[in-house]
């Protein structure tokens, strides 16, 4: 009996059972694809698609979770930011078990895609580029949970994640690259995927040359490297897009659905919840105000606090044009370029705040306009599932404060996250670790 290759924890255990060997060709029950089409349908299933997982919200300083602290479920401990994530020793992780899930299905399109049949080579080469990006994308969002914020001073010896790149299920388990190599390994996805994408897809789910632009925005601007930040940044900002007027809707359902939304680059959904519901934290709500219209849109009042409601359609978790703006705002306040970063800023600013109430922001100096244009990402982005990401990164700047998680009802601090703390990084699941003893902790 083989517990080799766990990595992934329940993408097959769950399913086939810990004591099953596995088969030396591809995991019993599951069916490797022939057709080119078939692949093609691999990239529209719910495991390509949901790949962003809901607890990644709950780390975030947006949210507030009026939990009891005896509760020891994924959420909470994702809340209160105790070091792991999934205590149990037999449940698929959160986070990690959906994400190496998705790596699985990428590879087996990686993998066998260019030798199906009945597809052209430019079709197949696409349907590859489209997954290499997936798994990239993936990878990013499990070293943002597990792995530490990008250092290149530090980088070339800091876990990592495992790279798994083949199908063979009995092979051993590979250990932590070096957070370089990893970043490393995602870049090269990207780059190698984006000559064979289209300009555009058949929706929103899938990826274009223009989503692996964004992504690549995004990973340099997590790493600290903002002159590639910059450059893929204006290549996002090239494509076909428009900004929505929030001030020519008189209610938001006339706003399109995240489908047909033209600010949506790249949509993505979860597996499991939704930000609806969730509770703004005292914090988030401070940068509102009446005047906002993405406030009364995007809120619920009740009895116990405000809630995050929806425009109309899916929820998405992916990456939008909104976000690219700010990021190019935030590169040219960085740059020392003010007057530029605060016309983006107010360029989005006007879309989003009644008339009678708007007037344009300024900014002094480099930073100042930074702080604006931060705080600005701070609304615009809010439950969108990058607020860790930032948090992250902006705390290796120093530019987070600490952030508590204080009873509502009693007052009392429950938990808190000081600057620099190493409660930034989760452990590796329990269940991982158990199949995997000798795998680098974080903690």
């Amino acid at each position: 009996m083989r517990y080799t290759y766990i990595i992934a924890l329940a993408i097959f255990s769950l399913t086939l059972g810990a004591c099953k060997k596995f088969l030396e060709v591809q995991p019993k029950g599951v069916l490797i694809p022939e057709k080119t089409g078939d692949y093609e349908g691999l990239l529209n299933s719910p495991t390509m698609n949901n790949t962003f997982s809901i607890s990644q919200l709950s780390f975030a300083d947006d949210v507030y979770n009026p939990f009891d602290q005896l509760n020891q479920t994924a959420a909470a401990n994702c809340y209160y930011w105790r070091p792991v994530i999934t205590i149990s020793e037999t449940s698929n992780p959160e986070i990690w078990g959906p994400g190496y899930r998705a790596i699985y299905d990428a590879n087996v399109i990686i993998n066998r895609v260019m030798e199906s049949q009945g597809g052209t080579e430019a079709q197949k080469l696409s349907i590859k580029g489209e997954a290499l990006v997936v798994r990239a994308h993936c990878y990013l969002e499990m070293l943002a949970v597990f792995a530490k914020v990008y250092n290149p001073a530090t980088a070339a010896t800091d876990p990592g994640l495992p790279l798994v790149n083949n199908l063979d299920v009995t092979d051993q388990v590979p250990g932590r690259s070096t957070l370089k190599e990893t970043f490393d390994y995602i870049l090269n996805d990207v780059l190698t995927a984006i000559p064979s994408l289209p300009a555009t897809n058949v929706n929103r789910y899938r990826v274009t040359s223009y989503v692996a632009y964004a992504l690549l925005s995004r990973i340099y601007l997590y790493m600290g490297d903002f002159p590639n930040a910059l450059k893929y940044t204006e290549l996002v900002l090239k494509g076909p897009h428009s900004l929505l007027d929030y001030t020519t809707y008189t209610n938001k359902n006339q706003i399109p659905v995240y489908d047909l939304n033209p600010e949506v680059l790249w949509q993505r959904g979860s597996g499991g919840g939704s930000a609806v519901n969730m509770l703004y934290s005292d914090d988030l709500k401070g940068y509102f105000n009446s005047t906002d219209i993405r406030y009364s849109f995007l809120v619920t009042s009740v009895p116990r606090g405000v809630l995050r409601s929806s425009l109309p359609g899916r929820y998405t978790y992916g990456i939008g044009f909104p976000e690219m703006y700010l990021t190019k705002a935030e590169l040219l306040a960085r740059d020392g370029k003010t007057s530029d970063a605060m016309v983006l800023v107010n360029m989005l600013r006007k879309k989003r705040i009644k008339p009678a109430s708007y007037t344009d922001q300024t900014a002094a100096t480099p930073e100042e306009a930074l702080l604006k244009v931060l705080a600005e990402r701070r609304r615009e982005l809010a439950f969108s599932g990058i607020r860790w990401f930032d948090m992250k990164r902006l705390d290796r700047e120093g530019r987070i404060p600490e952030v508590k998680r204080i009873n509502a009802t009693t007052a009392e601090v429950e938990a808190s996250l000081p600057p620099h703390s190493p409660n930034y990084t989760f452990e590796i699941p329990i269940r991982v670790l158990n199949f995997n003893p000798g795998m680098q902790r974080n903690h």
